[in-house]
């Protein structure tokens, strides 16, 4: 298989997935708001003293001892509209999150891959590692092993192609659209999503992490960039990818939305297309 071949077949995969994660979310999106109004239209079909009562489902979650047997069972609180609409949307929100997070995994494992081809090629771009006991080896699993991530991946790769692509550190960080910036917080909102259940109890603890990630760039207006994805919730911050509404004027809404979460899938989709172009354009150099 050719180095173009193997590329593109591997931006391919990659665009498959990101294409698929939008159609769940998107698919998502109308479960919910579904979801949504037959609450609103079950409960106005309720009497008024409703409103007075603890009315409302509650849910029942049981385990027994492995040793005894006996069963204990736990009652959740009872969940009126207000808290029905609530864990509706938490729950939208909880499957836009995870849809991220694997969005952003198709991502790392791509440039792991196409990072490793170079190596096989023996590509300029590709960085000799520290202790490397395979030179002139064209197995592509001496560069690329899915059970052994390689340490720092995916910023190894990027810092490479920074440093020794010209084409790749012109178009990363053009002004109106960095994509360094966009895809740092999208790699830490992933791992507060797989590790935090999509909270963030320290933002200045984030902040300083985007910033180590971020050496050389200007932070002016980052930390206020940052702070849009998150709202306050249960005393933390809470991960938000949900559609935010266009108004026309202060309250006016439009009825159209801005699509956060198809942002974030086309930053994905276009910083892998800069991957994969600045391979190609080194591969042509060094053919020449």
């Amino acid at each position: 298989m050719t180095s173009k071949t193997f590329v593109q077949e591997e931006f391919d995969k990659l665009l498959e997935k990101i294409i698929n994660a939008d159609v769940y979310k998107r698919e998502t999106a109308k479960i919910f708001q579904h979801h949504e109004t037959r609450l609103i239209e079950h409960h106005e079909q309720l009497p008024d003293w409703i409103n007075r009562e603890k009315h409302g489902p509650a849910y029942y979650v049981r385990y027994s001892s492995p040793s005894t047997a006996v069963e204990t069972t736990i009652t959740t609180k009872t969940y009126k509209l207000d808290d029905q609409l609530e864990l509706n949307t938490l729950h939208k929100l909880k499957t836009y999150q995870w849809l991220l997070a694997e969005a952003y995994e198709a991502f790392e494992d791509f440039i792991e891959r196409v990072y490793a081809d170079c190596g096989v090629r023996g590509s300029s771009l590709w960085v000799r590692p520290d202790g490397w006991k395979y030179d002139g080896s064209t197995d592509l699993n001496h560069y690329y092993n899915p059970r052994r991530k390689s340490s720092g991946t995916p910023f190894l790769q990027l810092k490479a192609l920074r440093e020794r692509s010209a084409h790749f550190r012109e178009y990363e960080a053009r002004k109106g659209n960095h994509y360094r910036v966009q895809f740092v917080l999208i790699e830490k909102l992933r791992h507060l999503i797989v590790h935090e259940g999509g909270y963030c109890n320290d933002f200045n603890s984030l902040m300083g992490l985007i910033q180590k990630e971020l050496d050389g760039v200007s932070m002016k207006g980052v930390r206020s960039y940052v702070e849009s994805y998150f709202i306050p919730h249960r005393g933390a911050k809470l991960v938000d990818l949900l559609e935010l509404p266009v108004e026309d004027g202060p309250g006016a809404l439009t009825g159209a939305c801005h699509d956060e979460m198809g942002g974030l899938f086309t930053t994905l989709i276009e910083y892998a297309l800069l991957v994969k172009e600045s391979i190609k354009l080194e591969g042509a150099k060094e053919e020449t």
